[in-house]
């Protein structure tokens, strides 16, 4: 059972002897998802019989049913909610909320930390979508550079005398090329970072442990690629003190908040496979998981991180081939207008009637009994895509997308859920249109907000 007022107890980091420890959230109450063109972030989850809190309610948030504003970030309860001009940390839970100073972060993307066991602050990192060129030359280097070019030129002009010709390189390329000698990540990084402690945004600096993972160029090249279907692959976790960040490259980073210090290691696919397997960073029952689900076939493998004698391994733990599964009957649900147990939240107002459930009734998700599908049949008109919500943070649980059906599939057991539905009725389906990211919530009643 799923129950929202279950909570682990921890003394604040800073409290004195004897402070009485602070609930940390352990459920899922729901998932916040954005939509491609859609105006505004939708809650899907399970109706509450407490309607003293709605946690989809957001209205309080500015610009947030006329605004193309996103969920950008969700950690332990909160929320990081706007664009790249209006940061805002909102708490469902208690409807408080904080603008940050503006930023002109448009080329950033910001990720939230916030741990209530620890602090009751939180902060906001800002990271480059792409690197970032050098300000400056080695002007050796670049004069090195230059010489090559005049070389290849002399090269040139001696052509026919038993010295094959030679392309002279443009000196605008040249100049690019010193670009590329740029080792990436740096061995100093320095982030934007707002702190509630603070009040303001200050630059940051993380030193490097061990070695690079990429260069420049190859970092570039892994940058342009685009994501042509599924969510962002830019999702982070927060886990013991630490956030870890998906980034382009096919790296992970670890930024410690303890000691401004970080690692970058490989994710367990590289930049190639990335290409044709839909990857997701996110965190489950024993910490940091790594996932992809295969573009064309749908075998989705599942990594969890380990780290042993300060060496971080990914292991492989599960190695499923989704079309096998019951996981189709949820289509088979979906065609025949079953409702599911999760609802999307203000959704015409249709569900109202549904909303508040008599106190009776177990309103909350059952992880183990809630639409469990037959293993019998399966569906034969199967979605071919499928990506994924989140991992259920404190088993080993994930949250499925087929097209605009939610279900909830269980990696030891290999038991599939149907959840519900998660196309708006007033959201206009294209062939570009579709979820772009997703959330799984944790409510939180304690912190700033």
């Amino acid at each position: 059972m799923d129950d929202p007022q279950q909570a682990e107890m921890a003394p604040p980091e800073d409290a004195p002897a004897g402070a009485p420890a602070r609930p940390l959230p352990h459920s899922v109450r729901g998932v916040f998802v954005n939509y491609i063109d859609y105006r505004r972030p939708r809650f899907f989850a399970r109706p509450s019989a407490r309607p003293a809190v709605d946690y989809g309610d957001l209205d309080f948030l500015p610009d947030y049913s006329r605004g193309y504003n996103s969920i950008l970030d969700h950690c332990n309860g909160l929320l990081l909610y706007g664009n790249a001009w209006l940061y805002c940390v909102a708490n469902p839970a208690t409807r408080r909320w904080a603008r940050l100073p503006r930023m002109d972060a448009n080329d950033y993307v910001p990720y939230l930390v916030f741990d209530p066991a620890l602090s009751h602050g939180y902060e906001v990192l800002l990271i480059r979508r792409e690197p970032e060129k050098p300000k400056k030359f080695d002007l050796i280097e670049f004069l090195s550079l230059l010489d090559d070019v005049s070389g290849v030129e002399e090269d040139t002009e001696n052509e026919g005398q038993g010295e094959p010709a030679v392309e002279p390189l443009p000196l605008m390329q040249s100049i690019d090329d010193l670009h590329r000698l740029t080792e990436w990540p740096p061995s100093e990084w320095t982030l934007p970072v707002f702190s509630l402690a603070t009040g303001e945004w200050q630059e940051r600096s993380f030193v490097r442990e061990g070695e690079a993972v990429k260069t420049m160029a190859s970092m570039q090249l892994d940058a342009v690629q685009p994501m042509e279907w599924g969510p962002r692959w830019r999702y982070s976790v927060y886990w013991r003190g630490a956030l870890y960040v998906h980034c382009r490259g096919g790296f992970v980073a670890r930024l410690s908040l303890s000691d401004d210090r970080y690692l970058v290691f490989n994710t367990p696919v590289d930049v190639e496979e990335s290409k044709h397997a839909r990857p997701y960073l996110g965190k489950s029952e024993k910490g940091v998981y790594f996932a992809t689900v295969h573009k064309y076939n749908n075998l989705l493998r599942v990594w969890n991180l380990t780290e042993s004698s300060g060496q971080l391994d990914w292991v492989l733990k599960h190695t499923i081939e989704l079309d096998e599964s019951t996981l189709w009957a949820a289509a088979r649900f979906y065609q025949h207008k079953i409702k599911g147990p999760w609802i999307l939240e203000d959704d015409n107002n249709d569900d109202v009637k549904n909303k508040i459930l008599p106190l009776k009734e177990n309103i909350e998700w059952n992880s183990d009994d809630d639409n469990v599908m037959s293993d019998e049949g399966g569906c034969e008109d199967q979605y071919g895509h499928i990506y994924f919500l989140g991992f259920h943070p404190y088993k080993e649980v994930i949250f499925l997308g087929l097209s605009f059906i939610g279900v909830a599939y269980h990696l030891n057991s290999s038991k599939v859920q149907y959840l519900g539905k998660l196309h708006p009725k007033d959201y206009c389906t294209t062939y570009s249109n579709g979820i772009y990211e997703s959330f799984m919530y944790t409510p939180c009643m304690v912190g700033e907000l």
